[in-house]
């Protein structure tokens, strides 16, 4: 049995985030509703297959990559929560602030 993708409102942030970047990056936003596109095509995918990630330094998270990205999510008893989509080409050290908070 599948558990269902749960959102949470830091990873709701980013993908909004990821948007406006691109959309004004590209003055144009075909690239970022692909990539929006991909990043829910990968959640379906977690939900599917949510051993199938990256192991983590961090607490019961798990990361599955996407691209330059990578996505946190953490498997609850109800549900799988996203925690947050993370560019990889950002300061890994905000990373470390980001996921103690």
């Amino acid at each position: 049995m599948t558990k269902p993708i749960v959102w949470s409102p830091n990873a709701k942030n980013d993908l909004k985030r990821i948007k406006k970047y691109y959309d004004t990056r590209n003055q144009s936003s075909a690239f970022s509703k692909k990539l929006l596109k991909t990043f829910r095509d990968s959640a379906k995918l977690i939900e599917k297959f949510p051993l199938l990630s990256i192991p983590t330094e961090y607490d019961n998270v798990s990361g599955f990559v996407i691209l330059d990205y990578i996505i946190f999510y953490e498997i609850m008893i109800e549900h799988i929560l996203i925690l947050i989509v993370w560019d990889c080409r950002r300061d890994p050290e905000q990373l470390k602030i980001i996921m103690k908070s």
